[in-house]
């Protein structure tokens, strides 16, 4: 649904998405968002429509100004937008720092030598 939502380009589900976002998105924070959702739509943007890191923020941002969508973590996506702004790796990479930042973890431990620049986290 994020996709069609993003890019509108779907003529026969485009009308569907507005008809969701019409019945169930009319009150605060009546649309949930979980991380993974969010993490695994801007992988799609990034990986099957070739959008770049801006429009990938910007699609974010949209879903962090609409106040229909709660989020399962908004406080950690809204710290991973940040952290993404300025990263050399994914979003999804950037949602994990932030999300164990905010767990109290010490170190994140991973394999990808481009999360070695978040905070908090090692490549083993």
């Amino acid at each position: 649904m994020l996709l069609r939502l993003w890019l509108n380009d779907d003529p026969a589900q485009a009308p569907r998405v507005e008809a969701l976002l019409s019945e169930h998105g009319q009150g605060m924070g009546s649309l949930l968002l979980t991380d993974v959702v969010l993490a695994k739509a801007l992988w799609v943007l990034a990986s099957a429509y070739e959008q770049d890191k801006a429009a990938q923020l910007a699609a974010v941002h949209s879903l962090l100004d609409e106040p229909a969508f709660c989020f399962e973590h908004r406080d950690a996506v809204t710290v991973a937008a940040d952290l993404f702004a300025k990263a050399s790796c994914g979003f999804s990479g950037c949602l994990i720092a932030a999300k164990h930042q905010q767990l109290g973890c010490e170190v994140t431990a991973t394999f990808d030598r481009r999360m070695a620049k978040l905070p908090g986290v090692r490549v083993i």
